[in-house]
């Protein structure tokens, strides 16, 4: 992972306004405005518990944290809280994780899936991305569900139009069928007009029952199929009409959802993919393999992306110039769901 020239943390997870502090300032990310700032003489960073702890050279002590209420600033005198200023309100849930075996990692990643948020609409970055990805999306909804924060995802699922998020140079992917209707599974019934358009669409692009198309530029029919399975037996719609290929699919071990339509007999490799790592995490759930510690380290953030072809890389320079420099896009809201839902499962 490339370290960032600076200690910083992402404040206001869920839908509220988001906030940088770095370097003794509180910066309103969207407007890159400074909310506040201080002559920090020492600072500690509380990532797990979503904490900044800030000692100024004029012998005052600042809090910045958030919790399932809101995002608050306070000066603290003693033990006491004095001050205190609301910067932002909605209410979240933010379980604990104490009865599974990496509490403190969950914490985190879970705090970066939460903060994968512009306005409402999930994105895999905030930085680098300004639209949302089906897949990524999707990804997310996986962890939220098990976090009790679905209905964070509601009012971006009820805007979606096109059966395509066309983020991979206007590509009509064929998994993003299965991602949306995933997704508005937790929403909708089979009623629902879009449902039915996804319907129409998946058998439109079905030859002799296999969905053709290409995801990622590349072809991966038996993940697409699976998202698509998947949605529609959520939504109660009879997938008879769609059949498993039989061709490799480099992607089909990512789809740890469903184990029993991928064969397990057929050879894969998953090499650490320091670029992507979501894929190999994805393949570690889906064969129930265990992690190396040297992925578990705790550290802020715990999750990335690097050379992503259609993220914008200038627009993270304002957070770190050597994220900028080697294209680097962290948190990022896929790897953070992919860890989160297989650590959740690694019970102590």
């Amino acid at each position: 992972m490339i370290k960032p020239e600076n200690q910083f943390y992402i404040f206001g997870m869920g839908h509220r306004e988001k906030y940088l502090y770095k370097c003794g300032k509180l910066i309103k990310i969207k407007s890159n405005e400074i909310a506040h700032e201080w002559n920090v003489e020492r600072e500690k960073f509380l990532y797990d518990r979503y904490m900044v702890v800030i000692w100024t050279k004029e012998n005052q002590i600042f809090l910045i944290e958030e919790n399932e209420q809101g995002l608050y600033l306070s000066e603290i005198t003693g033990e006491e809280h004095k001050d205190t200023i609301c910067l932002a309100s909605s209410k979240i849930n933010l379980p604990d994780f104490e009865d599974c075996k990496y509490s403190a990692q969950l914490r985190i990643l879970h705090q970066e899936i939460l903060t994968s948020f512009i306005d409402t609409t999930p994105v895999p970055n905030i930085y680098v991305y300004d639209t949302a990805w089906y897949r990524d999306g999707a990804m997310m909804a996986l962890a939220l569900e098990k976090t009790g924060n679905i209905e964070l995802l509601r009012p971006w699922a009820m805007s979606v139009c096109d059966l395509y998020d066309r983020n991979n140079k206007g590509n009509e992917e064929p998994d993003n069928l299965g991602q949306l209707a995933f997704v508005l599974s937790f929403f909708v019934d089979k009623t629902y007009p879009l449902v039915q358009r996804i319907v129409d669409e998946a058998k439109r692009i079905t030859e002799n029952g296999l969905l053709t198309g290409m995801t990622d530029y590349n072809h991966h029919e038996i993940y697409s199929t699976l998202w698509l399975k998947l949605g529609l037996t959520r939504l109660g719609i009879d997938t008879s009409f769609i059949k498993i290929p039989n061709e490799f699919d480099s992607y089909a071990r990512m789809f740890w959802m469903d184990k029993r339509e991928v064969e397990r007999e057929t050879p894969y490799q998953n090499d650490y993919n320091e670029w992507y790592p979501y894929l190999w995490w994805a393949t570690k759930h889906f064969e129930a393999e265990p992690i190396d510690e040297k992925y578990l380290e705790i550290k802020y953030p715990m999750s990335w992306e690097i050379c992503a072809s259609e993220a914008n890389y200038e627009k993270i320079a304002s957070l770190s110039e050597e994220y900028a420099k080697n294209k680097c896009g962290a948190p990022h809201s896929w790897h953070a769901s992919e860890m989160l839902t297989y650590l959740i499962e690694m019970k102590k």
